[in-house]
């Protein structure tokens, strides 16, 4: 995915208008939507203590349909036993400024409008309509300013980012600059190099602590109050499966179990690391992980979250492709550019900017060459013959022997190889691993002489990376082995020493070995 546009004009946005946020204002504990934001008082300039006492009885919330599509906020506050629910829609926000007080706004095709409430008195401290999308930046609940990305509502591209006096509503400034998290559909850690240009294949970046125990089955269960929708569950559970099937490494087993400990979520309720994600994962090894999904319809500055499980249009994201990018953090991959390069769309499914359908990899339920050369070197191959990661690039070393260093001529002499990957200490688990299965030849020409290698194709025998033939050699001879890497597998050609065969009498003839 290219870099975003900007927009860079430098504007001051519009004084305080008559704000369009859908708001409820109702006694008890009814919950009947309203639409008139006037049914909330303002607040006076001197405030009474008998006016204070409330508290939010219901935190911001996120509510779905039964089919999982996000379709209202809601926030109650509670004062005097008298229970007062706000409501938006689905493109509403909240934002805590300080312990008394929070921002609540709602983005429409207009712009978005914002109103700041008193929570412990149930009124309006100020409202004000934009004429952009906003999207909050994040800054501590005590500050007196406001940050918000500002976005033009048709084209989504980025204006910069306002200030905004949290006390009066007042802009301050608009600063200018590049876009942030919120201007791609990702999870969380966008870095400039995810818009770089992309790089020969390499393998992935794994993260500093490592992998889980080679072959560990990681259960996972719905989380109580964050189950996803039936249309959800297939392409979630396909995408475990996908791991084991596609990993071509020792790397861990999904599986899912009712009342398993660590969890999948399908919630609008996120971790403040991943504040502008449309997924994410995190892991406490050597324990804990878990996976969140944004609900259908979430709201963001790059556009309206569609997963194309439940519709399949053009711009929709493949839940399943999302959730197997996630499963690969869970078993340690970093995004590339959060180490400062870009892979193409079919080396990798850990892109930090998620593709949409119908770009490049968007249905991709497979990890990627680089994805796998990583897990290899995490967590070692299921067995001496699987086929290393053509992205990567390792040497191999060759070592030649022989049953016995001189013969009899005429006489049988066994003469063995061994096939390994040199022990680099940045092969990981890969290092030197034996080679089976591989097309190893041995060479030979009279000793001493300046003649053309002959080639024999040597066996497999008994496993570890060991291959023989036997000779009957009628002069002395020297051989060697080489190995020359098929061109789908990331190994490097080698070649063992010369050994020399010798033979106990003067040969007959010039006839070679058989």
């Amino acid at each position: 995915m290219e870099g975003h546009s900007h927009d860079r004009s430098r504007r001051v946005l519009g004084t305080a208008l008559a704000s369009s946020v859908l708001l409820a204002l109702l006694p008890g504990a009814s919950l009947v939507l309203a639409t008139e934001p006037a049914s909330l008082p303002p607040c006076p300039d001197a405030p009474s203590d008998a006016e204070a006492g409330g508290e939010v009885a219901t935190p911001w919330r996120a509510v779905l349909d039964d089919d999982g599509a996000l379709v209202e906020h809601r926030m109650t506050l509670r004062r005097g036993g008298i229970d007062t629910t706000l409501r938006t829609g689905p493109r509403g926000f909240v934002v805590s400024v300080r312990p008394k007080r929070v921002l609540i706004g709602e983005r429409s095709a207009a712009g978005t409008a914002l109103t700041m409430v008193d929570t412990t008195r149930g009124c309006l401290v100020w409202r004000r309509d934009l004429e952009r999308h906003a999207y909050p930046v994040d800054v501590p609940a005590e500050s007196a300013v406001l940050r918000m990305e500002a976005h033009e509502p048709s084209t989504r591209r980025y204006a910069g980012t306002l200030l905004i006096d949290a006390d009066s509503g007042a802009t301050e400034a608009m600063i200018d600059g590049e876009c942030s998290t919120t201007c791609n559909p990702n999870d969380g850690d966008v870095f400039p190099a995810a818009f770089g240009p992309i790089v020969a294949p390499q393998p992935v970046p794994a993260f500093a602590a490592g992998g889980w125990p080679r072959d560990k089955t990681l259960r996972f269960s719905w989380r109580p109050g964050a189950i996803p929708p039936a249309w959800a569950k297939e392409p979630l559970l396909s995408a475990a499966e996908d791991v084991q099937r596609t990993a071509r490494a020792r790397s861990p087993r999904f599986v899912h179990r009712s009342g398993a400990a660590n969890s999948v979520r399908y919630t609008a309720a996120f971790p403040t690391f991943c504040r502008y994600g449309i997924a994410c994962a995190s892991r406490n090894l050597p324990t804990a992980w878990a996976v969140w999904l944004r609900p259908h319809r979430a709201d963001f500055s790059w556009g309206t979250l569609r997963w194309c499980q439940r519709r399949s249009a053009s711009g929709c994201f493949d839940m399943r492709r999302v959730m197997l990018h996630e499963l690969g953090h869970v078993t340690g991959l970093q995004h590339p550019s959060s180490v400062g390069f870009r892979l193409a769309a079919g080396e990798t499914v850990m892109h930090a900017i998620t593709p949409a359908k119908p770009s490049a990899g968007s249905t991709r339920h497979a990890f990627g060459r680089c994805d796998v050369a990583t897990l290899q070197e995490l967590y070692d191959v299921p067995t001496r013959r699987t086929p290393i990661s053509a992205c990567n690039s390792l040497n191999t070393a060759l070592t030649l022997t022989a049953s016995r260093p001189r013969v009899p001529r005429g006489e049988t002499v066994l003469i063995g190889a061994q096939l390994r990957i040199t022990g680099h200490g940045s092969y990981g688990l890969l290092a030197g691993n034996a080679l089976d299965g591989r097309a190893v030849k041995l060479k030979y020409r009279r000793a001493r002489s300046k003649d053309a290698w002959t080639s024999l194709p040597m066996e497999p025998v008994a496993g570890r990376g060991r291959y023989a033939v036997s000779l009957a050699p009628t002069q002395t001879w020297d051989v060697k082995a080489t190995f020359r890497a098929p061109s789908g597998e990331g190994l490097r050609f080698s070649r063992s020493e010369v050994l020399r065969v010798r033979v106990t009498e003067a040969p007959d003839s010039d006839q070679p070995p058989t």
